[in-house]
């Protein structure tokens, strides 16, 4: 195998544009990326696909050693934040023109913001975010004994470590068929068995002539039979990956899963009543 580094020279001389930084979202976690990236990660944030993104250098920048922005609750705007020489601090409400400029001289021209724009902040506290998974996993599990022995062996400390947790969230959720897993390319016939399943004890008529005939269209699809109920809607667990975590949640639950979500930087699809998914 060559050597990591051997491998990001031929790509620094090949390509001017491949940094060998680190990049993380939820979809890219390594080192090396093209510039480019930057403006393509913030577009999949403005667009609702992905709630954060992270930049790392090699040597701390003016004494930063991570920038990183996250979807502001306008939703229109993000907030940045710096690890400054042990500090922690903040920009809030950039707009993402903005937000790609600055990152870019980040990586491109290694240099940081001006210090009087940015506000020092306390880094999350580890117990609100204990809780917030606490919360968020009784709602998508239900309080039981189970759910109970699953959360003394989850307890998220910080926001990377609940991106992990969501991970044994969800197969938990799987285990206790709280969901089912949809492939992208699912054809009606195996949604509509799934979703029986899921729905099985909860007296929830689902009317096959209801659904619209496009393959493959699970978004389309789990909108129109949210549609059919009153109390209950579809909603998925986004595990930034090839394949639909769907699970029923109560409507009245609807946006205190997106509120708890949010604050842990996860995401979670709400297919209400024929409108378009809400993202967080």
């Amino acid at each position: 195998m060559r050597d990591r580094s051997f491998n990001s020279w031929m790509q620094r001389v090949l390509f001017q544009n491949y940094e060998d930084w680190h990049m993380k979202e939820p979809n890219y976690n390594r080192n090396g990326f093209h510039i480019i990236g930057i403006d393509n990660t913030l577009k999949a944030m403005q667009d609702g696909y992905i709630p954060y993104m992270e930049l790392t250098p090699p040597q701390a920048i003016q004494g930063c050693t991570r920038m990183k922005v996250t979807v502001n609750k306008k939703k229109d705007c993000v907030d940045l934040y710096l690890d400054v020489d042990g500090r922690f601090y903040m920009i809030p409400a950039l707009g993402y023109p903005e937000a790609v400029q600055i990152l870019r001289n980040f990586v491109r021209s290694l240099k940081l913001p001006e210090a009087s724009r940015y506000i020092e902040v306390q880094r999350v506290d580890g117990k609100a975010i204990q809780a917030d998974f606490r919360d968020l996993a009784l709602l998508l599990l239900g309080d039981s004994e189970r759910t109970k022995r699953f959360l003394k062996k989850h307890k998220p400390d910080s926001l990377e470590a609940a991106e992990e947790a969501r991970n044994a969230l969800y197969e938990e959720m799987l285990e206790q068929r709280r969901a089912v897993e949809l492939e992208w390319k699912c054809d009606k016939e195996s949604f509509l068995t799934l979703i029986g399943k899921l729905c099985k004890g909860y007296r929830l008529v689902i009317r096959e002539d209801g659904l619209h005939d496009a393959p493959g269209d699970i978004e389309g699809w789990c909108r129109e039979l949210s549609a059919q109920w009153s109390d209950y809607c579809l909603a998925e667990l986004d595990m930034f990956s090839e394949t639909h975590g769907v699970f029923l949640l109560k409507r009245e639950h609807c946006d205190e899963a997106v509120r708890l979500a949010e604050k842990l930087l996860l995401t979670v699809k709400i297919y209400g009543n024929g409108e378009e998914a809400r993202n967080v």
